[in-house]
């Protein structure tokens, strides 16, 4: 039997895992499948989910992730509990760390960075760990910018499919995976139910989205615009005027208008994969937050773990009740069709 890296690392969680498995074997059961989505760092709030069900013990038999929610589905799989997680999210707050992370890519055309420091980092944590190791069943969503074909993960290197999974475009160079140029996952599926749904035996399907929600764009797009605050003094107007000459990722400019076209995009699917999932999770922030704003990295926690508590009577409801689940008996079209994943 093979083991999660951390498990090797640690005696009583390999026993844990052991426990974990049998009763995956013998104890009749609804499974729950995870759909972790796309987000950047506010995706830390599957953090915060993950710590709830922990907490209360529900079980997960297969997780699903794309972008940031393959990076944490990925360590989550590999045995890293969610208070570990909080621990690792702690390590990067600091915004000098963050861009000790850079590697340019020089010239700048394929896109900016290479992203194999982050890769580097992850394998810090979980090392050469592969699909085929874990106890439960891990789906990773990318696809390839060539063939427009979804692919969904489930073998190799968990580090290289994260990789490719996060590969934000322009932003990190597309990663080339299995004879695959990949890209991230997110924008063809930045909620991956079907994938759940498709590669896995679970009985329920959770999805958490991290996504503004239809509704919410609709609030946002109609509330008043806010109040004039003190003009900046003239040193941070200089400075913010060479940001936005220099940095392609500054608001505004390309990398911004390209990543905000793609969110516009996402809003739609993710919408539509939620409502294909048993129910969905939808952390609800106070701060608006930049996709690499890992500095509040709590405060996303705290979302997530508020939204999985409001979520968590239904869930145990669906657990301890013999009912048809919502889902059941009503099949639902394919995402895409059979022969692409």
């Amino acid at each position: 039997m093979r083991w999660s890296w951390s498990a090797l690392r640690n005696p009583g969680r390999r026993e844990r895992e052991r426990r974990y498995r049998v009763s995956l074997d013998t104890t009749p059961h609804r499974k729950i499948g995870l759909a972790l989505s796309a987000g950047g760092a506010k995706g830390l709030a599957h953090v915060g989910v993950l710590q709830v069900f922990e907490e209360n013990g529900i079980e997960i038999d297969a997780i699903a992730g794309c972008s940031m929610g393959s990076y944490v589905g990925a360590l989550w799989a590999c045995g890293y509990s969610g208070v570990d997680l909080e621990e690792l999210a702690a390590e990067i707050q600091d915004r000098k760390k963050l861009w000790k992370l850079a590697d340019p890519v020089i010239p700048p055309v394929s896109g900016l960075f290479y992203g194999l420091k982050a890769k580097r980092l992850l394998m810090k944590s979980i090392g050469e760990i592969r699909f085929e190791d874990l106890a439960r069943r891990l789906l990773i969503v990318t696809f390839d910018l060539d063939t427009k074909e979804r692919l969904v993960l489930r073998e190799g290197r968990i580090a290289d499919a994260v990789h490719a999974s996060c590969a934000m475009p322009g932003v990190i160079k597309p990663v080339m995976h299995g004879g695959h140029r990949c890209a991230d996952g997110g924008v063809v599926d930045p909620v991956p139910i079907s994938a759940l749904k498709k590669f896995s035996d679970v009985d329920i399907t959770v999805g958490v989205s991290v996504l503004p929600s239809l509704g919410e764009v609709e609030r946002f797009a109609h509330a008043p615009p806010p109040l004039e605050t003190e003009p900046p003094r003239p040193l941070r107007r200089l400075g913010a005027a060479l940001n936005r000459n220099v940095n392609l990722l500054a608001p505004g400019n390309v990398i911004d208008t390209l990543r905000l076209s793609v969110q516009a995009a996402q809003l739609r699917i993710a919408e539509q994969s939620c409502r294909r999932a048993t129910f969905s999770i939808h952390p609800v922030f106070e701060l608006p937050g930049h996709w690499h704003d890992y500095t509040n990295f709590r405060h996303y926690i705290d979302a997530g773990r508020a939204a999985a508590k409001a979520a968590l009577p239904k869930l145990q409801a669906l657990l301890n009740s013999n009912t048809p689940l919502p889902n059941e008996g009503s099949p639902h079209p394919p995402l895409v069709g059979e022969r692409v994943a």
